[in-house]
């Protein structure tokens, strides 16, 4: 039963707003009226439907007679935005054929989906019906989940070890590059790479040649001030540029930045504990996921160095596998987030001398057992509770493992993949 009605512009307020989002687009009071005239003589074949989709084993309400936008389609799903439409003899005249297609071209404007049927093919193949219906609502409900899948972002880390490697540091540039140039997986929506890097032990040894003494605790730079000038030389310049350079030559199109360029990490002096001051090292406050994105969005790859800033001019020290959680994080909201911690161990293991003995899958409670036990290289400690910060604050996966596998690495055949749950 179709009832156009194109002369008439006196709005519903159920219609008021943005009539795209609204589930009568902007239909006429007249045309309600008229709807819920026809609620009350429905035809048999419209009886029978009806009877079978109001409460039905898809979950989604279906309207009868519903107005949209200058017409009244029989049934609609607005979860599904689905007009079922179903046809007498008359519709087998050719002028209302001609109607019909310009009724159904306007509805699919609105993004709408249209399926008709015969009042006498209802009758007649009832179980058929109900199967054409499950099958579109089947697909539509698909297809607004890919539409809705949040673009794909790998968020890599690259260990010191690897950059103090010529080799290494390479081949593992290249086959980074390649995910640049390898097309997502099917169904998911483009592929963003931000690559985190650390320093390696350059800046130790050009810190000794200018006789500059460093102290670590508990693995952490002491960054005082002639420090800072020598590790903001070598990670945002050095080495930086040489791995935005590299991935140029292979293919990547690449941008290196610091945290104070462009706001991309905004930071504060790390508080003095237990008694020692770290000096210039930064504890991060906020990420430019924006700019990250717009960059990303512009087909760059992001090659973010260890320094960050305070807004107030000062450069700061920031732990590499901290920036690289803090940015998945703050991207997971735009992004389906996978976080690697890339290094040249193959994964987390029991044994830290060998490298067989791969635990493949940590979740909280294995992560809690094997701490008690002692069973954890005490300088993984700190990359794991990344790990599961990250994941609590929206990240989608984090994988640890060795950084010659990267491949590997991001198919799940190798390494740590850290799990909360």
């Amino acid at each position: 039963m179709n009832a156009p009605f194109a002369n008439k512009q006196f709005y519903s307020p159920l219609a008021d707003g943005n009539e795209k989002q609204n589930m009568f687009y902007g239909a006429s009071s007249l045309i309600f009226e008229r709807a819920k005239e026809l609620r009350n003589r429905m035809t048999p074949a419209e009886e029978l439907l009806w009877k079978h989709i109001h409460i039905n084993e898809w979950k989604v309400k279906f309207r009868r007679q519903h107005p949209i936008a200058n017409y009244i389609v029989d049934f609609y799903c607005h979860l599904v935005k689905l007009v079922i439409e179903l046809d007498g003899g008359i519709h087998e005249d050719e002028q209302v054929k001609t109607k019909d297609k310009i009724r159904e071209d306007h509805l699919k404007s609105l993004g709408l989906h249209v399926i008709r049927f015969k009042n006498e093919y209802i009758i007649q193949n009832l179980g058929t019906t109900l199967a054409t219906i499950s099958k579109a609502i089947e697909t539509i409900k698909s297809n607004q989940a890919k539409a809705n899948e949040k673009p794909s972002l790998f968020v890599v880390k690259v260990g010191g070890n690897i950059i103090d490697d010529e080799a290494k540091l390479s081949a593992f540039l290249q086959s980074f590059a390649q995910l640049a140039a390898t097309n997502p997986p099917s169904g998911v929506r483009g592929r963003g790479l931000v690559l985190v890097h650390g320093g390696g032990k350059l800046a130790t040894r050009l810190a000794e040649k200018m006789g500059v003494e460093q102290q670590m605790v508990d693995g952490r730079r002491i960054t005082d001030a002639e420090t800072l000038k020598i590790v903001t030389m070598v990670y945002a310049g050095h080495i930086n540029k040489n791995i935005v350079a590299q991935l140029q030559a292979n293919g990547c199109n690449a941008i290196g930045l610091s945290g104070a360029d462009g706001n991309t990490i905004l930071a504060h002096k790390r508080i003095s504990k237990n008694n020692i001051d770290y000096g210039f090292a930064g504890d991060i406050d906020a990420v430019n996921a924006t700019l990250l994105t717009q960059l990303l969005e512009q087909g760059m790859t992001v090659v973010l160095a260890p320094i960050t800033h305070n807004g107030k001019g000062q450069l700061l020290n920031t732990n590499a596998d901290t920036i690289a959680q803090e940015t998945a994080k703050a991207l997971s909201k735009h992004y389906a987030v996978s976080l690697i911690y890339s290094f040249e161990k193959s994964g987390v293991l029991l044994d830290a001398n060998d490298d067989t003995t791969v635990i493949p899958e940590i979740n909280p409670a294995s992560y809690e057992q094997l701490k008690k036990e002692q069973k954890i290289f005490a300088g993984m400690i700190p990359k794991l509770d990344n790990a599961f910060a990250a994941l609590n604050s929206g990240v989608k996966k984090v994988i640890i493992g060795k950084a010659e596998a990267l491949r590997s690495l991001l198919d799940g055949r190798s390494g740590t993949t850290i799990i909360n749950e």
